[in-house]
């Protein structure tokens, strides 16, 4: 079972917004990309407002996030007199194995289904009067349609309340939704085991500890193995707990320490996860502490992001020990903001182990380039940053926008998807490993003739591209070539504009670099006035900007140049018409040959 979509309506600054997760239904991970205030969070706290979920974190939130009162939910410039509702909606899309799980519960009730929605949308709708709160007019709805019969009847619509049969299957088996907050989760010192203990915190640790149980693989659980033998006096028992413990404390060891190693690139040794087993007036606990070569502290002891780490792993990895409904939508709002880059992007790739991520970032180590088309803008309509004096007076609109469709329609507002930008753009290499190397003008010559170069012809040993930052400001590159003594040459557009630079870089370094620089127009005498772009043909331009922005038939010259950015991304091969492979391929050659 998995959500195709969510809608919300008059929630904080959201009016009436639809987020669509349908495209790609089966991505595990979605992108929320904006500036700041835009309204990423919003959303967040929207989807994790949808309530029928078999499980929470709401207990584990130590400053009481979830405890928000509904009048707060009210769009604020209707806080005077809100007359309406709020509502959350959203769409399920069922599979076979729910299917099969709603088909036996009508079986247990004398009923053949023979036909049944396979999409459900349930609705939320919570009413206000003069800004109160009406919980008595408040709206629950289930949409879907099933058709069957009971014995010896004839096939026909369900009525209600056999209809009705299917909503406790749905609700179980839908996909809990678990909204890590950018504040901390409390960790107890003590998780308590007993059934009996009506604490709804324990009461989600307790599913931990049976998770780390599954991990084992050896068919223990908490009562017999855990609780039964903590309060027994039999010292075959405590032996057998001890073993018990010393395997649980082992993997966890094993599992957290591995992934920080990995994740953090911080080697930690003689470090380990201690469990003590034991009860006192509130029933039997387990106590976490991590010991090292000395001292063992609590985990609360522990730093603020080994804590922040510690509580990621057990509710995630661990997670997918679950032996039943292993159906999670993790939301994670600005993840791992105050880790260094690599440790960022080895938490990014940690998510495609989990069965499905939403997550908000302004880190472009946080982006993945193969994730594009699941990645949205959230646009606070209400604020221009252009003038921000007027920040408080206008009303909080937020607007959901998948990212092409934004980056098309609104190229000159880069700064809302500025971490994919700066993911795209070129990050320079270490230059004393690059023997042989053409300078260009900007980013686009670089990573269309690189593209053509690497991708495309799949040819990585002749020479590296290296980007300048314009035509005029190449002085610093070319001395540090000059210098090092490296094969090197410039490649200038063939403008007005590029012939300057040309005449301009000869008469500034002199013979050094009189067979060093080159335009277009050098290169093939018909190319005068040529950019990169000229290189490829007009159906071509269409054809590759199609690729990564279909609903976009017209040509523009920055989608096009981000078009072929993604491509490079995510190392994609395309299919060039004879002359665009030819002009490409005749830059390449015109250098191979006075290499």
């Amino acid at each position: 079972m998995k959500f195709t979509y969510f809608k919300f309506e008059n929630f904080k600054g959201i009016k009436n917004q639809k987020l669509d997760l349908s495209k790609n239904p089966d991505s595990k991970v979605y992108t929320l990309v904006g500036l700041n205030e835009s309204g990423k969070t919003t959303i967040l706290e929207a989807i994790n407002y949808f309530i029928y979920k078999p499980e929470s974190l709401e207990s584990l939130d130590p400053i009481g996030y979830k405890k928000i009162d509904i009048h707060d939910l009210i769009p604020i410039n209707e806080r005077d007199n809100f007359n309406g509702n709020i509502k959350i909606e959203a769409e399920i899309e069922l599979e076979e194995d729910d299917i099969f799980e709603i088909k036996r519960e009508f079986d247990k009730n004398g009923i053949k289904l023979t036909s049944f929605s396979t999409r459900i949308k349930y609705s939320q709708i919570y009413m206000f009067e003069n800004s109160i709160h009406q919980p008595d007019k408040n709206s629950f709805l289930w949409e879907y349609e099933f058709k069957g019969k009971k014995k010896r009847g004839k096939e026909k619509k369900l009525n209600n309340d056999d209809a009705l049969l299917a909503n406790p299957v749905i609700k179980k088996r839908m996909p809990s939704i678990l909204y890590f907050p950018n504040f901390l989760f409390e960790f107890p010192e003590r998780i308590y085991l007993d059934e009996s203990i009506k604490d709804t915190k324990h009461k989600f640790y307790q599913k931990i500890i049976q998770d780390i149980l599954d991990s084992l693989d050896n068919g223990t659980n908490i009562k017999i193995h855990l609780i039964e033998r903590i309060l027994s006096s039999d010292p075959k028992e405590k032996r057998n707990l001890n073993s018990l413990l010393g395997k649980m404390q082992k993997k966890i060891t094993t599992d957290i320490f591995k992934s920080w190693n990995q994740i953090l690139n911080k080697k930690i040794t003689n470090t380990e996860i201690i469990i003590y087993a034991d009860s006192d007036d509130n029933g039997t606990y387990l106590e976490f502490n991590i010991k090292d070569d000395v001292d063992t502290y609590r985990v609360t002891e522990r730093s603020l992001g080994f804590r922040w780490f510690f509580v990621y792993i057990l509710f995630t990895q661990f997670r997918s020990y679950r032996k039943k409904l292993n159906n999670v939508f993790f939301l994670f709002d600005e993840p791992a903001s105050n880790l260094h880059p690599s440790a960022q992007q080895e938490l990014l790739k940690s998510f495609e182990n989990l069965p499905k991520v939403m997550y908000t970032t302004h880190s472009h180590y946080l982006i993945n380039p193969k994730w594009l088309e699941n990645t949205f803008v959230i646009k606070n309509e209400g604020i221009d940053y252009e003038h921000e004096e007027d920040f408080f007076l206008k009303n909080t609109n937020i607007k959901i926008f998948k990212y092409r469709e934004f980056a098309f329609r609104f190229p000159n507002q880069s700064s809302y998807f500025q971490p994919i930008l700066d993911l795209l753009d070129y990050r320079p290499t270490n230059l004393e490993f690059v023997p042989n190397a053409i300078i260009c003008e900007g980013k686009n010559d670089y990573y269309l003739l690189d593209y053509f170069q690497k991708i495309i012809k799949e040819d990585n040993d002749s020479f590296s591209f290296i980007p300048g930052t314009s035509g005029s400001k190449l002085n610093d590159i070319i001395s540090l070539y000059l210098g090092w003594g490296r094969k090197f040459f410039v490649l200038l557009d063939s403008d007005k504009e590029g012939q300057k630079q040309k005449k301009r870089y000869l008469e500034l370094f002199g013979i050094s670099l009189e067979n060093n620089i080159f335009t277009y127009e050098d290169i093939k005498k018909d190319w005068k006035n040529f950019e990169v772009e000229n290189l490829i043909s007009e159906q071509d331009k269409i054809d590759i900007q199609n690729i990564c922005y279909p609903t976009n038939p017209l040509y523009n010259k920055k989608i096009f140049n981000r078009s072929i950015q993604e491509l490079y991304a995510k190392n994609q091969k395309i299919e060039l018409s004879s002359s665009s492979y030819r002009n490409l391929e005749k830059v390449i050659k015109f250098f191979k040959d006075k290499i």
